[in-house]
């Protein structure tokens, strides 16, 4: 009984102020087609699925309905030359046994439960599809929520690439989804410091990775004071992976946040998505790909682009 006022309050609290100020504030600079890089040959995508959520359509997207099942993927990136790259960790391997010690309140309380099978975590199922998980030589992470960054420290050889805005917030003065032992024991941070970054399009700082072009990171504040994008240059046509900057398709469409609740600055988070639309405006050939929702990827067959099914893998 004693999670039943917390919850009651986030309720009243969410109907209350969940309809107002979400709409993405549109971006008013002129704007031009990006030029990219010429694709590496090689560079290739894959996607496994590290766990599930499902939340109310109306939390997630203004005018939303009924409920809306969540993906929580983590990317594999292949470089021909600099090796092996990810985006996003997943959730930690434990999320299935023992939940309340990886999850942030909000999951905890059920009002956006997570949910992950035993072995879906993103190191099994690397080594499920024949990879080697200390092999990774960078993971890059969007954010420090848990379903993102949990499952860093199950990587030790790995560089953790961040925005440093999202490292200093994450250890100094962390809110209410942060779970600071998923992270605090990395040492092998690449702190990117966006101020002394080129814009990239409608947004305002980006960063070349490896520096030939072919994986570029961009600051999208607002969800979290450090949140990043990454755009994956391949020869079959550049991809976006944004991250809570838009959290699915309905994002994009509605040109709204999620709660903003739900973001540390809902002001930034909704400038940050009035780039992304300002961005898709220019660049119709970038295929999009919201963070909790792979529902392009699964309509646009690519040969350098893998998806593994989680049913898929289970089986092996």
């Amino acid at each position: 009984m004693k999670s039943v006022t917390p919850i009651l309050v986030l309720v009243i609290l969410f109907s209350v102020f969940g309809c107002f100020g979400r709409a993405a504030v549109p971006y008013t600079k002129e704007v031009f087609p990006v030029q990219l890089e010429k694709p590496i040959p090689g560079l290739k995508l894959e996607v496994f699925q590290t766990g599930r959520m499902v939340i109310d359509g109306w939390a997630a997207y203004t005018g939303g309905e009924g409920k809306i099942s969540m993906d929580q993927p983590a990317y594999l990136i292949s470089h021909p030359h600099y090796g092996l790259i990810a985006f996003e960790a997943g959730h930690h391997s434990e999320i299935a046994t023992n939940p309340s010690e990886h999850l942030g309140w909000i999951h905890r309380v059920g009002l956006m439960p997570m949910e992950q099978d035993s072995g879906q975590d993103f190191r099994n199922q690397l080594k499920a599809s024949g990879r080697n998980p200390d092999s990774l030589r960078d993971i890059l992470v969007s954010h420090f929520h848990p379903e993102h960054v949990g499952a860093v420290e199950e990587f030790p050889n790995a560089r953790i690439v961040a925005d440093r805005r999202e490292v200093k917030h994450g250890n100094e003065s962390p809110n209410y989804n942060y779970v600071k032992t998923e992270y605090d024991g990395v040492s092998n941070w690449h702190q990117i410091d966006f101020s002394l970054k080129k814009q990239f399009g409608s947004f305002e700082g980006s960063y070349d990775l490896v520096g030939d072009g072919s994986i570029l990171i961009l600051s999208t504040p607002g969800h979290t004071p450090g949140h990043i994008s990454v755009l994956v240059n391949l020869g079959s046509g550049p991809v976006l992976l944004t991250g809570d900057m838009a959290w699915t398709e309905y994002n994009i469409r509605s040109a709204s946040i999620g709660l903003p609740f739900i973001s540390s600055d809902g002001e930034a988070a909704r400038i940050s998505l009035g780039q992304l639309l300002a961005f898709q405006s220019k660049n119709p050939d970038v295929l999009i790909v919201p963070g909790h929702d792979l529902n392009p990827l699964r309509r646009k067959s690519r040969k350098d682009i893998q998806i593994h099914p989680w049913s898929v893998v289970q089986k092996k």
